[in-house]
């Protein structure tokens, strides 16, 4: 009788693992389920969006734009950092400093990044 009750803790040890095994098994056979699309109802011909995709624009007129674009943005930069200097100049006071003089240092500031970023081409 002793070694009946033995016996059964380990055997029942050993079914739940191995029944835990099979299930584990059974989830990781399946396929994966996956989410059903569900067409747009603006779209007339059901397609998924990512195949229409608009055409690559060329690299050489896009390289083209940026050149145009930051010409017209270093001239602009120019001009207020021009417009800055003559600020500058005109004020009296060294320990206090205008609020549109310190406007006009952000706004150069923001058109300086913005033409360091297309320099870069990104």
């Amino acid at each position: 009788m002793q070694t009946g009750r033995r016996s059964f803790f380990p055997i029942m040890v050993m079914t739940l693992v191995g029944v835990r095994a099979q299930f584990a098994g059974q989830q990781r056979q399946g396929p994966i389920p996956r989410i059903p699309r569900i067409p747009d109802a603006t779209r007339s011909n059901g397609s998924p969006e990512n195949e229409s995709a608009p055409p690559r624009r060329d690299p050489k007129e896009q390289l083209k734009e940026n050149q145009k674009n930051l010409r017209r943005d270093a001239d602009h930069l120019l001009q207020l950092a021009q417009e800055l200097k003559d600020e500058a100049d005109k004020t009296e006071q060294t320990d206090v400093l205008s609020l549109s003089l310190v406007r006009k240092a952000e706004e150069v500031e923001k058109l300086a990044r913005q033409i360091k970023s297309l320099a870069r081409g990104a």
